[in-house]
């Protein structure tokens, strides 16, 4: 999401790995981002893989990750 707007749709018949992402994020994401944007995602092992890091930050994107998810730490 950009504001309100999406910025980039996909479907994936298939399980999504870390090929697949890179893929997507260099071929589908960045293109189509603005300048100096933060992306978020979650602690997927897939997101953290090295070489999806070092596209977004050559970019010029900042990547960030929400934080661990944890049933003990939701206040009801």
């Amino acid at each position: 999401l950009i504001g309100k707007a999406l910025l980039t749709v996909s479907l994936f018949i298939a399980n999504l790995t870390a090929d697949i992402f890179h893929a997507w994020v260099t071929q589908d994401l960045l293109p189509k981002l603005l300048p100096a944007c933060v992306i978020v995602m979650d602690n997927a092992t897939f997101h953290k893989q090295q070489d999806i890091q070092t596209a977004i930050a050559n970019a010029g994107h900042t990547l960030e990750y929400l934080p661990s998810y944890s049933p003990m730490r939701i206040k009801s």
